[in-house]
């Protein structure tokens, strides 16, 4: 069954997208450099993740929800660059604050014991990495940034659009070929978890509002 790991895709490929164009904008922009933390990048282990669940390759074909968030993310950054901070801290943020608590729930519901970490790497942080000192600099660099009145409220626009986005890609994966081609077992487990990230989205969006 591949319906939690196509999930897995589509969030692959945004973040690799969000990062790569991090690395891009922050060479002229101070701004996306101060937020430039390598530490936080999890396009590679979400790439890992992904190999694990299709050994014989990563799918390319984006999802039409992941295409509209792709061409929001280059609308957004075309219209200014620092418009990119608001997609970047998002999921960022709800990685660093909820992926230790989701990932044991993945492991447990998917049988995953046996292969720990593999399948959920993208919520694992290496030893000896401070979550709570991360999110604390972090906090740190965007009370630092020097940016208009303008480009605050454009930012914290798009942080509500992302959290739109974001359940609009769970829903498509909720409603993907490949999880009605699951059993009622798995389906039943892996809806649950979607469920679960879905209430952390929530849980973040509440926080930052």
């Amino acid at each position: 069954s591949k319906c939690v790991p196509s999930g897995g895709v589509r969030f692959y490929h945004l973040f690799k997208m969000i990062e790569d164009k991090l690395d891009d904008l922050r060479q002229e922009n101070t701004a996306l450099q101060m937020l430039y933390f390598p530490t936080l990048f999890r396009s590679d282990e979400f790439e890992e993740d992904v190999e694990f669940y299709f050994p014989e390759g990563i799918p390319e074909e984006l999802s039409p929800v992941l295409i509209e968030y792709k061409k929001n993310i280059n609308a957004d950054t075309e219209s200014d660059p620092n418009n990119l901070i608001g997609y970047l801290q998002t999921m960022q943020m709800a990685i660093l604050s909820g992926g230790k608590l989701i990932r044991p729930v993945i492991v447990r519901v998917l049988g995953l014991q046996k292969t720990f970490p593999l399948g959920v790497k993208a919520l694992d942080w290496p030893e000896g990495f401070n979550s709570a000192a991360a999110k604390k600099l972090y906090t740190e660099r965007l009370n630092m940034l020097d940016i208009t009145r303008e480009q605050k409220d454009s930012i914290i626009a798009i942080k509500a659009k992302v959290f739109q986005l974001n359940e609009k890609l769970i829903g498509e994966v909720v409603r993907s070929p490949e999880s009605k081609a699951t059993t009622l077992w798995f389906l039943e487990r892996a809806i649950f978890v979607i469920c679960l990230i879905f209430v952390f989205y929530l849980f973040m969006r509440s926080r930052s509002s």
